[in-house]
This record gives structure tokens, sequence and C-alpha cells, in this order.
């Protein structure tokens, strides 16, 4: 990795996503030492308008053109996950650092060329699991080490959001990468591998076919190396009259963990944990998800910090994605030599 870097780290967006202003712009303006200074999207007018909603200085005329741009350090892969591998690759060779949005790609294999280009490229290739960069997780990790609850026995892990079907919105597109456990089971995955430490075996698995194609509603039953078990569930057909449900239940040797709203901590969150007949709850504050990301992002990228995502970890989830569906015979395009 190369312990150099412009004074200003520059970004440049693929993609005039919805995400990209909690994501990257807003936290850009609170961090003195990157900007954000152009975007690409599918149209040239689409990324005109985008760039002066935001204050972004150009637009480029292509997702190529901004590649390949001498004027930005790091690119910000926010297009559909069919895309992710193509310029995510693309950028890295062209020199820049990636910074790429969940799912990380398509499946393991688009995945594991990924993190290749990165490897050969010696750039930074990060997967955007924002709730991993929070002092609340941070907490999390803290309390587990310090065998607050004892050994982990079984955990189970949901993350449901209503996200209603239209004929533009990618994640109800298979071809597009889409589907609920892409979407957001790919949290509740990352959230018992990161909080056991190890990578599991799917034992059993189910998802619910939309009449679109992609699975409406996933759940899988996982095991672990040392006997812990773990239960992920996650839905895109989450009640209108609660939009947003993500919870996190450990059970430990000695007592139980809860963890309420891990995704977007700094919207609200508990931690509460029941040993011995007593319940201690704590929240922890700070700013975004989001912004903690961006600062470790530019920590990897001038050399001072080691990648938390991205690597082995982003083609072990994927992996996982994979085979889950595997276990489910649920059936997605195939998209390996895409």
């Amino acid at each position: 990795m190369r312990n150099s870097r412009p004074k200003m780290l520059r970004f440049g967006i693929l993609g005039a996503a919805r995400i990209a202003p909690p994501a990257l712009i807003r936290p850009a303006g609170l961090l003195p030492d990157v900007s954000v200074v152009a975007v690409a999207a599918s149209s040239v007018e689409k990324a005109q308008a985008f760039a002066a909603e935001h204050s972004i200085a150009t637009e480029a005329e292509s997702y190529g053109a901004l590649v390949e741009s001498p004027q930005i350090d790091a690119i910000y892969n926010a297009l559909p996950p069919n895309l992710h591998e193509y310029w995510s690759v693309a950028a890295l060779e062209a020199g820049k650092h990636v910074l790429c949005e969940k799912p990380f790609s398509m499946n393991a294999v688009q995945a594991r060329r990924m993190v290749a280009a990165a490897n050969a490229s010696q750039r930074v290739l990060i997967e955007a699991f924002h709730y991993r960069f929070h002092p609340f997780f941070k907490r999390v990790l803290e309390l587990l080490a310090s065998d607050v609850i004892g050994d982990i026995r079984r955990v189970e892990a949901q993350f449901d959001v209503r996200i209603p079907y239209s004929p533009s919105e990618f994640r109800h597109d298979p071809v597009l990468g889409g589907g609920a456990l892409m979407d957001l089971g790919c949290y509740p995955l990352h959230w018992v591998r990161t909080l056991l430490g190890s990578e599991p075996s799917v034992e059993q698995a189910e998802c619910v076919r939309s009449k679109s194609g992609v699975d409406i509603a996933s759940r899988a039953l996982l095991s672990f190396p040392g006997g812990a078990t773990a239960v992920i569930s996650t839905t895109m057909n989450k009640d209108a009259a609660e939009q947003h449900y993500a919870r996190v239940s450990i059970e430990g040797a000695k007592g139980r963990m809860v963890l309420e709203n891990p995704v977007a901590p700094h919207r609200g969150s508990k931690i509460i944990t029941e040993v011995g007949g007593t319940s201690r709850s704590e929240g922890v504050a700070g700013e975004s998800t989001y912004y903690y990301q961006l600062q470790h992002f530019i920590a990897a990228a001038n050399g001072s910090e080691a990648p938390i995502s991205g690597g082995e970890d982003a083609i072990n989830n994927m992996q996982l994605i994979d085979q889950i569906y595997a276990a489910a015979a649920f059936e997605r395009p195939d998209s390996t030599q895409c």
C-alpha cells in the first residue's frame, strides 16, 4: 500500500444515486481532507442535474471518463450491483481507490476478481458496510471481548425494510442484483460473521420469490465452528406501519445482549445486556455511520489504517450469499462471466 497521497482526496461518484448524499457528500463536508469533485450518471443530463443540486464542480460525460480522470483520486461506486465489478475494476486499474456500495458484487466469483484487481493495483477497495465503522459497533465488540455474556451460543439477526415495487427500482430486478438477501440480508450476514469472528456453514435456507423474480424475503440457519448457531432473516415487504426494523439478539453462556438498530445507530440505538437477572441499556453517541466510514476510508487510502472491510471479508460475505441461494434452490441470473 502506498503511503503517499494528494493533500486532498478527490472523489468522483459513479451513479446519481439516492444514497450518495448521505453516504459521501454530506460527510465529506465535515472532513477537512476530502472533497467530492465530479459525478457521472447514466446520462449527461442526469449528471448535470445531480451536480447542480449538490454543488459538485464537474459532471463527467461517461462512467469511463470519470474513472480515467487525472483529477480524481478515489471512486464511490453507487451503481447497481451488476455494475460493481466492471467499474470498480476499471477504477482500480486506473489507479483510483474505490469505496464500493454493498452488496459488493453479484457473487463470489466477481468478488474475487475485484479483490485481485485491488491487490494488483495496490489501491484500497472497501465495501461500504457503514455500520461497522461507528463507535456503536466498536462498543459491542468491546463488551463481547470482555466476556460480559460469555461465549456466544446463538445469534438471531433481522433486517427488514419496506421497498415497494417499481419498474425503476433495481432492488426488484434480478438482473441488476436485486433481492432482499442481496440488498438487506447482506447486513445480518455481516453482523453474525463479525460478531463470531469466523465463517459459517449453511444448514437450512428458504427464499420467497416475488413476481419480478427476486427474493422478497429470505431466511437461513447457519452453524459456526465451535457449535454456535445463527438465524438471519430479511424482507423487503415490511409492514408500512413500521418501514424499518433492524435487531440482533446474542445469547451467551452467561447472559444475553440485544442490539437495537445496529445498522444506523446515529438515528437512535441501544445495547441491552441481561446478565444474572440484571438488565443494562446504553447508547453510543456520535456522527453518522457514513462519517466514520469515510474517515476510515481516508485513513486506509493514506496508509495509516488497514481496511476493515473488503478483501477476504467481502469475498466471504458474497460466498455466503451464494451458498444461501443454493441451499434454498433459488435460481438467479448467471453473472459469473459478466
